[in-house]
């Protein structure tokens, strides 16, 4: 049986769709793996592994089973939609559709013994499967490489940290993108692990193996044999259709990707605000910010992954209604489990804009020093304070809190007010040169670990991809 061939897709993008996927923001490589064009494909393609499990099981010949996997070569997604007009009958379409071009011969061996979710869960595993492994992980692997570059470049970049939107002490620019290179590089991890726990399903209406036992001694190992050629292991339990439990599982950590991109997405978008204007997107000429203030350079790219992020959100309540199927099968899920594609397109989308945008992007060192100096030192405040601890003050961080908000009022420099105060002279005499000079230089001297930091995680997360 020869591996399956991805079908070609329309180059580009159809107006008439309602979907943005298949509009605005349509992407013919992720349409070669998610399109419906590729799940009747996938479909195709398992009624040609069943084909040859029936010959290897002497159920059929050889060249039978060779004609069919022919026959499903040719099958067009626009030809079983035609068909379908009459079945009312997706899978019977299909099947229709395969016999159409078979011998008299070959006819009867076509879906021989299956159901159609043996066909249709079965496909839709290997869809997402591929989906994540050849289009989503490829995608998030050149988005790591770029955060891991910018990392490795600005391991010593200074820049202000901050919590709750104020600043706290000094970090590096590139500890900021270790954080999510290791996020990132974790996730991947997961969605490799998560995509090899997909599994097929040969057993029949309800699961109980009823049909394949009329004409195979053994169907387990018929549907082993089936799946097998698929590169698929068995659900260790199905009814009618493959549980739900490791779609959804994947689907969970495709939204924690996404998550971690819009993060990213919104400290970015946040570093580009015209007061801080630490970083810019790269804008390219003859481009526009806004139809009417013609200044503007927006960070479109950023708010658009943020955007685009919900809609992954949104297919983890989709896919965890679909846990639920009465008794060994109702259709409840049938048309929800066509929107799966959605939370993979997306991801796949967000990965390759935010590693276009984070390829490009323009650091301003001079603005990130500016604002390091923008409160005069008063980021020094935690330093004093442990300080003043360190030589008995018994409220160290009042009085380090008084300091820095007087300093801040009056505008001057922490250490000068600190060095000038009474309150503290008995404290601040006991400093020794190399303490000082971390309270009058925070910025160069109060960075913790910042820089190493972040080359270790470069080294890491360089060696695992």
């Amino acid at each position: 049986m020869k591996p399956f061939t991805p079908p070609n897709v329309d180059g580009g993008a159809n107006f008439s769709s309602i979907d943005p996927l298949d509009g605005r923001y349509y992407d013919q490589e992720i349409a070669t793996y998610l399109s419906e064009r590729s799940r009747i494909a996938y479909q195709a393609y398992v009624e040609a592994a069943l084909g040859y499990a029936l010959a290897e099981f002497g159920v059929c010949s050889q060249d039978i089973a060779n004609e069919i996997e022919a026959a499903t070569t040719r099958v067009t997604a626009e030809a079983v939609a035609e068909l379908e007009k009459t079945t009312k009958h997706d899978v019977k379409a299909l099947v229709d559709c395969i016999k159409s071009g078979l011998s008299p011969e070959a006819q009867p061996y076509v879906h021989f013994g299956a159901t159609s979710y043996d066909i249709v869960a079965t496909a839709l595993s290997l869809q997402l499967r591929a989906a994540t492994t050849e289009l989503v992980i490829p995608r998030l692997i050149e988005l790591e490489k770029t955060l891991l570059k910018l990392t490795s470049d600005y391991a010593e970049t200074i820049q202000i940290g901050r919590t709750h939107g104020q600043h706290a002490v000094p970090i590096t620019f590139g500890f900021a993108m270790a954080e999510y290179v290791s996020r990132l590089g974790s996730s991947i991890n997961s969605l490799k692990v998560l995509s090899g726990k997909i599994k097929g399903k040969f057993s029949g209406a309800v699961g109980a193996y009823n049909a394949l036992s009329l004409f195979v001694d053994d169907p387990l190992k018929f549907e082993s044999t089936v799946l097998g050629y698929l590169d698929l292991e068995p659900a260790d339990y199905s009814t009618q259709i493959i549980p739900a439990e490791n779609y959804v599982r994947l689907i969970d950590e495709l939204a924690v990707t996404a998550g971690i991109m819009a993060n990213l997405s919104h400290d970015m978008r946040h570093l580009q605000r015209s007061e801080i204007a630490e970083i810019r997107e790269h804008f390219d000429p003859g481009q526009t910010g806004s139809s009417t203030m013609a200044h503007k350079r927006n960070p479109w790219n950023f708010e658009n992954v943020i955007s685009m992020s919900k809609q992954v959100t949104a297919q983890i309540v989709n896919a965890n209604l679909n846990l639920s199927s009465e008794h060994q099968r109702d259709l409840t899920d049938s048309a929800s489990a066509r929107f799966y594609g959605v939370a993979f397109a997306s991801v796949a989308s967000m990965a390759e804009r935010l590693n276009r945008v984070m390829s490009t992007i323009e650091v301003d060192e001079d603005n990130m020093n500016r604002n390091l100096h923008m409160s005069g030192g008063a980021i020094a405040a935690e330093p004093l304070y442990l300080l003043l601890e360190k030589y008995g003050h018994t409220t160290a961080h009042e009085a380090s809190k008084a300091l820095a908000h007087q300093a801040l009022e009056n505008n001057k420099p922490l250490y000068e007010v600190a060095a000038s105060d009474d309150g503290i002279a008995d404290y601040f005499t006991k400093f020794t040169d190399k303490e000082k000079q971390t309270l009058q230089e925070p910025e160069k001297y109060y960075t913790g670990l910042a820089a190493q930091k972040a080359k270790a995680v470069h080294d890491k997360w360089q060696a695992a991809i």
